[in-house]
């Protein structure tokens, strides 16, 4: 099978997402983890080391969302607003990173974590009003 015909059948299945252009980014979803330990790194990844940890008597998780930003060509630096993971009862979870300044490489990686109950069903990730959908990641 050629690259093409799996990277269709991957998209087919949901694995693969399409980018969406908001304020002049190229944003792409690659990813829905879980954990109870994670990096809180605003995006661009900077100095900012801090960490977010569960404690084990906790009935939360952490549901990480990784995105892939590239930054096009009629982007002006403008303020974004903080990412937000929304649940299938339409209920918000936010985070406590944000972005940071965007224009000094022309592609990014980030993770976004929020802290959502343990096995909640989430189904979108929303930035402004550029909307997600992670259903086909929330294994």
């Amino acid at each position: 099978m050629t690259l093409w015909a799996r990277s269709l059948v991957l998209l087919a299945a949901g694995a693969i997402q399409t980018p969406s252009a908001y304020k002049g980014l190229e944003i792409t979803v690659k990813s829905l983890e879980r954990a109870v330990n994670v990096s809180l790194q605003d995006c661009p990844p900077g100095d900012n080391i801090v960490r977010g940890v569960i404690r084990p008597s906790e009935e939360n998780e952490f549901a990480t969302v990784s995105i892939e930003v590239k930054v096009l060509p009629s982007f002006a630096p403008v303020p974004l607003p903080k990412p937000v993971l929304y649940d299938e009862a339409n209920k918000p979870y936010k985070t406590a990173q944000s972005f940071g300044e965007l224009n000094a490489s022309p592609s990014y990686s980030c993770a976004f974590s929020f802290r959502v109950p343990k096995g909640a069903k989430l189904s979108r990730f929303a930035i402004g009003d550029a909307s997600f959908d992670v259903v086909s990641f929330d294994k």
